[in-house]
């Protein structure tokens, strides 16, 4: 096994269950998008202290309730698909 190959195995078993920075601003702001063009909510909103979209954006990735799929291409060309829901929050 080349090192090469050891380096993808151990960024994606790090990144397996999380996701990046950039990934996460891609997904608030694309649903964020959805709600402000008219798209309901998938959680209750009168119970919140915000009202904009981007906050309720936001609670919703916490709460893992978007039906959303991040494909993710690694350094050596795998391809993998990552459902949101099963991603947790601190």
């Amino acid at each position: 096994m080349s090192s090469i190959s050891k380096v993808n195995e151990i960024f994606e078993e790090s990144w397996k269950n999380r996701l990046t920075k950039y990934e996460i601003a891609r997904i608030i702001s694309a649903r964020a998008l959805q709600l402000a063009m008219g798209a309901s909510p998938l959680i209750d909103t009168n119970n919140l202290p915000f009202d904009d979209v981007i906050s309720i954006a936001e609670e919703e990735l916490r709460r893992g309730v978007l039906p959303i799929t991040v494909r993710r291409v690694y350094p050596n060309g795998k391809v993998e698909l990552i459902s949101v829901r099963k991603i947790e929050f601190k």
